[in-house]
């Protein structure tokens, strides 16, 4: 299979194609808003590649002013980058569209799609308001009061103008003419403003968008219910198609320009973030995510902050590991890389590719990305900044383990019920703690000790609770032991995962901060 990647329109989108020689239809994959996007980012892949296998052309795209696309403060432009992803697929020779919205992309994609078109709706909010109020009410509990950023407010996983807020409140699902479908989880119902329409009962939903990107399963039987009804939708007959023309670098303005790379052997998948202004001998600054989401960061504040970084200077390339994001290929059955031996190759393929001196060499990781970076010592960075650290295991864990050890909790036995249940009545509370961090094995010595003592200078940003576990795990130690070379910043209000605006602002002043402190105006210039 082959997938064309790049940017378009303008403002740009970035855009992922898989175009068959001869397609009977194609399939705009509108992607879910803030976290809903980040959970099922591989589900979509793997619908875009099971429709390429039925001769249907599939379209992915970070839409403008979101994700790796451009800037762009317009309040539609969910809308009209949907429109636009049609249009790249009209181009290419495709003559019917299909439109398919998950979540809150339901929403987007009814908008987007006409009467000839074809319409699929997939566990649909009831409307535009529906979704923010449900949304605003997880924010508070994700953020609590901290949701306010300049000129926008902050949901989970995404930040909206108050334009946006209202261009998205107003969306919702009418009846239709065209062919429609609606996935709903099993006992739920279409919802009533789109009247008479097929229904299919979604199983898996739940599991995909419900938890963490770590843990979220793929519904292989619910994508192929999808691949089938669009399959008995599509033309028989196909034809020709013409690749699309796409755009392979993007001016994010008059000095920064991104490209996307290639990495290694696995062909990890990477944007590099450059300056026109940088010195031969800048940083290079190499950005991890956290759990198992792709290079953009919440809110996509990755995105940002490389874009800052290089405008200071430096050289910046966010990449998904494998697993995550554009790399590798799609398992339906596939095993989470966290805290594995792969994950630390990848980090190692990275740096060869990028080429960098280790004292010009960056890294900077949050959460399962933090442990990422920590895992450097062989690189020799000069600099490591971990964002939300939860984990110092020493050992790296098989693929999958971590998944496999929640599952049983996620669903348990009857007798992991009673056992659970007596454990709790007898049990100290600080016993059990310890018991479910057992397998942290080594604490923050251990972790810290292989790049202190190779020079590294390490600095952890956290929320009050990670700075708790930081302490507990033996963070004072460490800290009394290796004096400035770990130094440890609290953010009073921030949060784990990123989605408060106060936390994200202090992680990007701090990166910036320190790597402007490491590496003098000789190679980085405001």
């Amino acid at each position: 299979m082959t997938t064309h990647h790049g940017w378009a329109g303008s403002p740009a989108l970035r855009v992922a194609v898989q175009l068959p020689e001869a397609a009977r239809a194609g399939v705009v994959i509108c992607p879910p808003l803030g976290q809903e996007g980040a959970v099922a980012y591989r589900t979509l892949r793997l619908l875009a590649d099971r429709l390429e296998a039925r001769g249907v052309a599939a379209v992915r795209y970070d839409p403008s002013g979101r994700g790796d696309a451009a800037d762009d403060d317009g309040p539609d432009a969910q809308l009209r980058s949907a429109r636009h992803a049609a249009t790249l697929l009209r181009r290419s020779g495709v003559h019917h569209v299909a439109f398919v919205g998950l979540a809150s992309a339901a929403l987007v994609a009814a908008a987007a799609a006409g009467d000839e078109d074809a319409l699929v709706v997939w566990d649909p909010p009831a409307s535009g308001r529906a979704w923010l109020r449900g949304q605003r009410a997880l924010a508070s509990t994700a953020t609590g009061a901290q949701r306010g950023v300049v000129g926008a407010e902050t949901l989970v996983g995404i930040d909206v103008s108050p334009a946006e807020s209202a261009e998205l409140a107003a969306l919702a699902l009418l009846p239709r003419t065209g062919p429609t479908v609606v996935f709903v989880r099993p006992g739920a119902a279409a919802p009533r403003t789109l009247g008479a329409v097929d229904t299919v009962q979604a199983a898996g939903t739940a599991e995909l968008l419900d938890g963490t990107s770590t843990h979220a399963r793929i519904p292989g039987a619910t994508v192929d219910r999808l691949v089938e009804w669009l399959d008995g939708w599509a033309p028989t007959a196909a034809r020709v198609t013409v690749p699309p023309v796409l755009t392979e670098v993007l001016d994010v303005d008059e000095r920064v320009s991104e490209r996307i790379l290639r990495i290694g052997s696995e062909a990890l998948f990477a944007v590099e973030t450059v300056s026109s202004a940088q010195d031969e001998d800048a940083p290079v600054v190499v950005l991890h995510d956290g759990a198992a989401e792709h290079r953009v960061g919440a809110a996509d504040y990755q995105v940002g902050l490389a874009r800052a970084l290089a405008r200071d200077g430096a050289r910046v390339v966010r990449v998904d590991r494998r697993g995550t994001g554009e790399s590798t290929p799609v398992r339906e059955d596939e095993r989470s890389f966290l805290f594995a031996q792969e994950w630390i190759a990848d980090q190692r393929a990275v740096v060869d590719a990028v080429r960098a001196p280790s004292e010009r060499l960056v890294l900077v990781g949050t959460c399962a990305g933090a442990w990422l970076a920590g895992r450097s010592a062989e690189e020799h960075p000069r600099l490591v900044v971990e964002i939300g650290p939860n984990d110092h295991r020493r050992r790296a864990a098989a693929p999958g383990s971590d998944a496999d050890g929640l599952r049983p909790v996620d669903a348990p036995s009857p007798l992991r019920r009673w056992v659970r249940a007596c454990c709790g009545a007898v049990v100290p509370e600080r016993l059990r703690g310890w018991i479910a961090r057992r397998h942290r094995a080594g604490g923050v010595v251990g972790h810290g000790r292989p790049l202190v003592e190779h020079g590294t200078d390490v600095v952890v940003v956290a929320a009050p609770e990670d700075v708790a576990l930081f302490e507990r795990l033996g963070g004072r130690r460490a800290v009394r032991r290796w004096g400035a070379r770990l130094s440890v910043v609290e953010v009073a209000d921030g949060d784990h995962a990123l989605f408060s605006p106060v936390m994200r602002e202090a992680v990007v002043t701090e990166v910036r901060t320190r790597v402007a402190a490491t590496f003098p105006s000789r190679s980085v210039r405001a």
